[in-house]
């Protein structure tokens, strides 16, 4: 499948011992379907052929700014692009983008461009980390850009260390996730500025929306654990990954998430408060005391259903026990059912994971828990639902389906739930 069919990339190449690899970052962009275009430095076009990426990519190369008579080519060159990638991005050229320089092709359209920009730098690691360089990185990155960290290894100048530029697959497959929204590659050096500020041009194409700014999110997930003993435990296959997902995604949004997650491995997503707990007597306990503070809760966990109504305070033994052991169960407060009755009451959203008559169940969940949105899961189906990557749901409002997303990796799912659910509960207060 071709991942960047219909999208514009403009390529700018800089004038480092790199730039040999950009044929390549073309043929690989070309073959996943993307119309790429070409700016070059006076210094790039010494170390790579004009004539040869002017016939991969079937577009002139914009090397100089002063074009033909009635076009304005600094300006136009971008305009319509979905992302400008500078690769391999130097000292020197980073060094221009950080103090707004257009002094020539590449920094002028740099400085003109509406679309995303993403650096791949690429040289010497002294000039590398130079604190010159890394506080021109920082300052761009504050402004929006993205940085793809250039990796260790042995440099054109015969020493070696951290400088040098990604491999043109590394590039390309950062560029295929930022642009489908399927996870990034060096998420630790890339992420996303808070959107509560307000966004220039080169912000707005490819971020969401900051849809969630100013709301306060509260999202419960992960499985719960009822003790039996100090060694045993109830619980169920939920991964977390789903809740984790739309914590991430409702956090890139602009909202303030705490996220309430029951005994999962999964890394906290950057900018969520994280309380984490146990038992659903926990669970509900500490969605009580944020209720208060939240405008929307989602209730993605899978709650335990019924707890043990005595805990074993030792070992239980299977030679004391015999062949057969009777445990006694009491039913668990239905967590987000309490938040759907409570008042004053938060935008609520519910997860229904079906295996039979998935729909009717859902709908009657919806109506009895007194919720906003209920999204379907048919956790029966292979390769969706829990411990699985990927996801397939129907959304239902009072009002029937409001939406339904078909199979794809969860943070794609719980991008598209984000955007739902924020639309929603705004559509709902503009009535108000």
């Amino acid at each position: 499948m071709m991942q960047l069919k219909d999208r514009k990339i403009v390529l700018g190449i800089c004038g480092g011992i790199a730039a040999y690899k950009c044929p390549e970052l073309c043929r690989l962009l070309l073959k996943q379907g993307a119309d790429v275009h070409v700016t070059m430095t006076a210094s790039a076009c010494r170390l790579v052929s004009r004539e040869t990426l002017e016939a991969l990519t079937g577009h002139p190369i914009a090397t100089d700014v002063f074009t033909a008579p009635g076009q304005i080519g600094h300006i136009e060159l971008c305009a319509h692009a979905d992302l400008l990638v500078i690769a391999p991005a130097s000292a020197n050229t980073i060094a221009k983008l950080a103090a707004g320089m257009a002094d020539n092709m590449l920094t002028a359209a740099a400085l003109a461009s509406p679309c995303r920009l993403v650096l791949a730098p690429a040289m010497n690691s002294r000039m590398y980390r130079h604190p010159a360089t890394q506080d021109n990185l920082a300052l761009l990155q504050k402004r929006g850009a993205l940085i793809i960290p250039p990796a260790e290894g042995d440099l054109a100048c015969g020493e070696s260390g951290v400088g040098r530029m990604r491999e043109p697959h590394e590039i390309v497959a950062y560029i295929c996730a930022l642009l489908n929204r399927t996870g990034l590659p060096f998420a630790e050096n890339t992420l996303l500025p808070r959107p509560e500020a307000p966004r220039g041009l080169p912000e707005q194409k490819l971020l969401p929306k900051a849809s969630g700014a100013g709301l306060r999110v509260v999202i419960t997930a992960g499985p719960t654990e009822e003790p039996i003993d100090p060694v045993r435990v109830i619980t169920n296959r939920s991964s977390g990954k789903m809740g984790f997902a739309l914590a991430a995604a409702a956090r890139e949004r602009g909202a303030e998430v705490t996220l309430i997650a029951g005994p999962v491995n999964q890394p906290t997503p950057p900018g969520v408060r994280r309380i984490n707990v146990k038992t659903a007597q926990n669970m509900l306990d500490t969605v009580k005391e944020q209720l208060g503070h939240a405008d929307i809760v989602i209730g993605c966990a899978a709650v335990s259903d019924y707890r043990l109504a005595y805990v074993y305070d030792q070992k239980l033994s299977k030679e004391q026990q015999g062949d057969h052991l009777t445990l006694t169960l009491i039913k668990n407060e239905d967590i987000i059912s309490m938040v759907g009755h409570s008042s004053p009451r938060p935008f609520t959203v519910g997860f229904a994971a079906e295996t039979t008559d998935c729909e009717q169940h859902a709908k009657e969940k919806l109506e009895r828990k007194n919720l906003d949105l209920i999204v379907l899961n048919d956790v029966s189906q292979s390769g969706i639902g829990f411990n699985s990557d990927d996801n397939a749901v129907r959304v239902f409002d009072r009002d029937g389906e409001a939406a339904a997303f078909g199979k794809a990796p969860k943070i794609v799912i719980a991008a598209q739930l984000a955007d739902l659910i924020f639309e929603m509960y705004k559509k709902q207060h503009a009535k108000a």
